[in-house]
């Protein structure tokens, strides 16, 4: 059963999208790459507005936590915004957590995006929400690097505006363990998401189809944290899981991601595939934090987002 019930109005082209930092001064120290990936949004046909400390630079972080949370809120609030993206991502996201008006998010259904650092408040939203956030390319990274393939942007847009089709997740999983699983999707950088566990912000677990990444981990730093997981009791409740396409991950001592989780999840029956591009690889499709997925390894598309994410949807979630 899904956990979203507040579904975001959809996107459309000449719609305004706010842009904020929340963690890392990313933009101000890549401003050509900003740029560009301001431009990249403009030729897709969106207005981008920058919020006041989205360029702003706070020793580690773009601004202090009452800073970048009243952008945040300020976006939220605007109805000339129509969704709101991370520029980028960083290692201090959770600073905001206890700050978040999740009661305004909720009075002001409109799209979130963010990828990696950013990933936990994602998630974090959508369990308090109820709401679907959006798991998709940063402003830097992805919308402002030269090798960001146009898939990137493409699945974006159509997730965003809500259109049927972008359901289908058309990655060749591999699958080490076949199998079927329904559940809401909690989906994030592995090591972000860690930040949730125990606190008042944890994704509801119960059913859910698990999808992570990471970058640039060694593979028994990633054993550490998915034991973590394993050991808070996650792994006992979802249905499934999802590796992503690691970038930067290199085996430790012969033994890469696949040997690890494989390993740690032998107890467990539940469906378990590899190789989604989402998170930190330059193509990338963007998913829905909170909306059903279906993964079935017999299947022609093996990842499918089976109940609405977007207010305009509501009327074809069936038909997927």
């Amino acid at each position: 059963m899904s956990t979203a019930r507040l579904l975001p109005a959809p996107l459309a082209k000449g719609d305004r999208i706010g842009i904020i930092t929340v963690s890392a001064p990313e933009p101000a120290q890549n401003r050509g790459l900003f740029d560009r990936g301001l431009d990249s949004l403009r030729n897709r046909g969106f207005e981008p507005v920058i919020a006041e400390h989205a360029l702003g630079e706070h020793g580690y972080r773009a601004g202090s936590e009452a800073e970048l949370l009243d952008d945040f809120h300020a976006f939220i609030a605007d109805p000339e915004i129509a969704a709101v993206v991370c520029a980028g991502g960083g290692k201090n996201a959770n600073r905001l957590l206890r700050g978040l008006d999740y009661s305004q998010i909720a009075a002001h259904p409109k799209p979130i995006v963010g990828v990696s650092d950013p990933s936990l408040l994602l998630n974090a939203i959508t369990a308090r929400t109820g709401m679907p956030t959006f798991h998709g390319p940063a402003v830097l990274w992805d919308f402002g690097s030269a090798d960001s393939p146009a898939a990137t942007g493409d699945h974006f847009a159509a997730v965003l505006a809500g259109e049927a089709h972008a359901a289908r997740i058309d990655a060749p999983l591999q699958w080490a363990r076949a199998g079927t699983a329904q559940g809401h999707l909690v989906a994030g950088c592995l090591s972000s998401l860690r930040c949730l566990l125990g606190t008042v912000w944890e994704p509801h677990w119960d059913g859910a189809v698990l999808a992570w990444e990471d970058a640039f981990k060694p593979i028994e730093l990633l054993d550490q944290t998915l034991t973590h997981f394993r050991d808070s009791g996650v792994l006992d409740q979802i249905s499934g899981m999802v590796v992503g396409e690691l970038l930067g991950c290199e085996p430790s001592a012969g033994l890469g991601v696949q040997e690890m989780v494989m390993d740690l999840c032998a107890e467990y029956d539940f469906p378990i595939a590899f190789g989604l591009p989402f998170g930190h690889t330059p193509q990338k499709y963007t998913l829905p934090v909170g909306a059903d997925v279906l993964l079935d390894s017999t299947a022609e598309h093996g990842f499918t987002v089976t109940s609405p994410w977007a207010a305009a949807t509501g009327s074809e979630g069936d038909e997927r």
